[in-house]
């Protein structure tokens, strides 16, 4: 492990939308979420990474609000799914933190990502520049969509990057599987699980 004043964990998306059983999507994402354990998991890295006053950052994704695409001249598919389904829509229960993996006092909040990647157009890089940070442990929401991109860009920016097989969850098992086992290996410095980041945590 690293040491901790050098290391932020970053948690990407983990909106009630994905999360609570009353989100938009959670219907898609329960498979993969209850199977592996995903918030429960999710939850334990935070609470280790707050009780060793590690950098904690969210990068949330782009909250729907009226017109807020406006000027992007090419939507992507799941860009135009938010202006039909209006997930995660800014001031409502969907667009809002899962109470149990929530900010607290002191996180880097950055600015939203319009697509996928949580530094891509954001005020991530800074945020984390500014404290020091230089390795990244990643979890939160899409397994093969965000949190890759999220990894790509961070490993283009020069971080240190970890990834956790099982606090992450994704639409489809196979989508999921596909991604731990074939990705992220290609992506990550590190791959693990939550036990053994734990245990390399001292948790």
């Amino acid at each position: 492990m690293p040491d901790i004043k050098n290391t932020a964990l970053v948690l990407v998306d983990p909106y009630n939308d994905f999360l609570s059983r009353r989100g938009q999507v959670w219907l898609m994402m329960r498979n993969v979420a209850l199977s592996n354990g995903m918030i429960a998991k999710a939850r334990s890295i935070l609470k280790a990474a707050r009780d060793r006053g590690m950098t904690v950052a969210y990068a949330p994704h782009h909250r729907w609000r009226p017109n807020g695409l406006t000027g992007r001249k090419y939507l992507h598919p799941t860009q135009f799914m938010q202006e039909r389904s209006h997930i995660f829509a800014e001031g409502r229960f969907g667009g809002k933190f899962l109470s149990e993996l929530a900010p607290a006092d002191g996180d880097i909040i950055s600015s939203e990502h319009s697509c996928s990647s949580g530094f891509a157009g954001t005020d991530l890089h800074p945020q984390l520049q500014a404290r020091g940070i230089t390795h990244l442990i990643i979890i939160g929401l899409v397994t093969n969509s965000c949190i890759e991109a999220t990894a790509r860009s961070a490993v283009d920016l020069g971080y240190h990057v970890t990834l956790v097989t099982d606090a992450v969850a994704a639409f489809a098992p196979i989508e999921h599987d596909l991604a731990i086992r074939e990705n992220y290996p290609r992506i990550g410095h590190q791959v693990t699980d939550t036990s053994t980041l734990l245990e390399s945590m001292g948790a």
